[in-house]
């Protein structure tokens, strides 16, 4: 097949009818071993002078890839120029599936990309997409590059152009900042340096709620991404309204005060005491459909998770014993998996949870490892550990599969994934 690669910003560079090339489904992925899909991301092609840009886009895609868990990645040997001449056979010898391969040009400052996604056993391209970088937008660019390639093959959804926002600091100087997913471009957010905790993402990946003792007790804030970066105190009662959490459809909030559940508005105005008990209950997190709210309750002697209508009836326990907190629902439905936190022995370790009760799972096991959140498509868990001595933050698929650490330095806690914009 003979085509020919254009250089076009951000457009598709195949003009084909929607489905003409069929999606390859995705296999059994539920189990305790995930069956990896081998992919090779050679380094892209230089027409003209090489640039370090050009390497930057393929390491970042291996990367991204390699995070799914549902990739086998390898470098493997280098394209030639020209692509209209690939050795298939090498590749399919070698063990591939699917090849990634093209071509960069750096022109007057900028960098044009242009990529396609093979399939190694039919010979035949089935994805391409041409780009134009500024310098510190490759990495966006191939994120993006990333996400589709993860629809073609899969027909899940990537998370690679989301980001995660989390706090940094120690007991009593905390501040929010906010990353690519995969720790890169890190920014600072606030300057409270307060006792901060606790962010949650809204649904469509703009605003961020949060509680901080700034002013003197614990009230909630919320954060503003676009298109400026503000932030505005959403309570001001001495309440301790702390553990805001979005509702799927984001015109809606669950927080705790004073030990209680409430539900508001995003505005905070007319909350509604939803639990009224004489227990303490904290960290509420709304199940995929809005109508029903996982949160921690000391009820039953030690704190466990239980789970109640989003008008707070119907409450049971769905963890089993022990003492377990942080609960985090999975916003895809499909999924249906409350993640939370189990201390046992001198540390604590995440589990899932089905809603109902019952198919409790352990997934992680060196370290203390917390605070997890669930990625925008719900397949996968950041958290934080102490694994390798400090507290950074870490990744991993739904089934525990897959942990690798996305940041370095301590002081990282309380991931929340935000929508790419």
């Amino acid at each position: 097949m003979v085509f020919r690669i254009l250089f076009l910003s951000l457009s598709v560079f195949f003009t084909i009818a929607e489905g003409a090339w069929s999606q390859i489904k995705l296999p059994d992925v539920t189990g305790p071993i995930i069956q990896r899909i081998p992919i090779f991301i050679p380094d892209l092609s230089s027409i003209g002078s090489a640039d370090p840009r050009g390497r930057e886009f393929a390491e970042v895609l291996r990367n991204d890839l390699e995070n799914a868990a549902l990739f086998k990645v390898s470098a493997g040997g280098p394209v030639p120029a020209d692509v209209n001449n690939i050795s298939f056979q090498s590749f399919f010898d070698a063990g591939a599936d699917y090849l990634i391969a093209g071509q960069y040009q750096s022109i007057g400052g900028k960098i044009k990309f242009a990529v396609q996604l093979f399939n190694v056993r039919e010979e035949r391209p089935i994805l391409g997409r041409s780009y134009e970088a500024t310098p510190g937008k490759v990495r966006e660019a191939a994120h993006r590059f990333a996400d589709l390639v993860m629809k073609q093959i899969t027909g899940n959804d990537g998370f690679f152009t989301s980001r995660i926002a989390f706090v940094l600091g120690g007991s009593r100087s905390r501040n929010l900042f906010i990353s690519d997913y995969d720790g890169a471009n890190m920014r600072q957010l606030t300057r409270h340096s307060s006792l901060l905790m606790s962010p949650d993402c809204s649904p469509n990946g703009n605003e961020i709620i949060f509680n901080s003792d700034k002013v003197w007790d614990q009230d909630l804030y919320i954060m503003t991404l676009s298109p400026s970066v503000s932030e505005r105190r959403l309570t001001k009662a001495f309440k301790l309204e702390q553990t805001g959490a979005w509702s799927p459809s984001g015109n809606r909030i669950a927080f705790s005060a004073n030990g209680e559940i409430y539900v508001s508005d995003p505005s905070g105005k007319k909350p509604v005491n939803i639990t009224r008990s004489n227990s303490i209950d904290l960290s509420p997190t709304w199940s995929p459909d809005g109508g029903s709210i996982a949160f921690v309750s000391d009820r039953g002697g030690n704190p466990g998770i239980y789970v109640m209508t989003a008008n707070g009836s119907g409450v049971r326990r769905v963890s089993s014993g022990g003492y377990s907190t942080d609960p985090s629902w999975s916003p895809n439905p499909q999924v249906n998996k409350i993640a939370f936190v189990k201390v046992e022995g001198g540390g604590t370790n995440i589990y899932t949870v089905n809603p109902s009760g019952g198919g409790e799972e352990r997934l992680t096991s060196a370290g203390s490892n917390e605070t997890p959140g669930w990625s925008p498509d719900g397949h996968y868990i950041a958290f934080s550990s102490t694994r390798s001595g400090a507290k950074d933050l870490y990744i991993m698929y739904m089934n525990g599969e897959n942990q690798r650490r996305l940041s370095q330095g301590g002081g990282k806690s309380y991931p929340t994934w935000c929508r790419g914009q």
